[in-house]
């Protein structure tokens, strides 16, 4: 009977600026990625179950058009951390629940998962092998500023927030080091991409 090859799950992740959506970007164009940050912010759409939950409990404040206040959830789970534990208690397993749901719909032997607080929220478990990207703090902030429009001072303070690269490099199977031109990063991700495939 024929078998289906088993798939090998690999988390991307990086603090921020580091690129971590790039190198998703880039591996779209072959193989089958999950931005998590994507599933985090349809789950917060009006109707769907996490914006829903969020409001029963009263820890959302909704807009005059009916859409979650995204500026003030960030500011609330900034400012106080038992608001910041709840929301994720509410959320987190909701994202695991799409991203298992979606991996078992992907037919490629490689799959790609981003999530960039994967080694905060404890979920190494649920990877093959994790990658972790990684470039210059001050590339980091002149991404931030320049693509993201976050000042240089709030950009260094959510950066000094993460984990930092050096310990979320220690814990990842690869490094990415994106400090170059996007065709050396694309020439380091087909090298990366053939190892994994030879370590399956």
């Amino acid at each position: 009977m024929f078998k289906l090859p088993k798939k090998k799950i690999i988390g991307i992740t990086g603090t921020m600026g580091s690129g971590k959506s790039q190198v998703g970007k880039i591996l779209s164009e072959k193989y089958s990625v999950l931005d998590c940050d994507k599933v985090n912010a349809e789950l917060l759409l009006p109707n769907r179950k996490g914006f829903e939950e969020l409001k029963e409990r009263k820890l959302i404040k909704i807009d005059e058009d009916g859409y979650l206040d995204k500026k003030q959830l960030s500011f609330d789970m900034f400012q106080d951390k038992m608001i910041k534990k709840e929301v994720e208690n509410i959320l987190h397993p909701l994202i695991f629940q799409e991203m298992n749901a979606w991996i078992e719909n992907q037919k490629d032997g490689l799959v790609f998962i981003e999530m960039p607080l994967l080694f905060e929220i404890g979920a190494q478990d649920h990877f093959d092998s994790i990658w972790c990207v990684v470039t210059k703090r001050n590339i980091a902030l002149e991404r931030l500023t320049k693509y993201r429009h976050i000042d240089t001072q709030e950009a260094m303070k959510r950066i000094t927030k993460q984990m930092s690269e050096e310990k979320k490099a220690s814990l990842s199977d690869v490094v990415i080091y994106n400090n170059g031109t996007l065709k050396e990063l694309k020439q380091t991700i087909a090298q990366m991409v053939e190892r994994e495939k030879s370590w399956n």
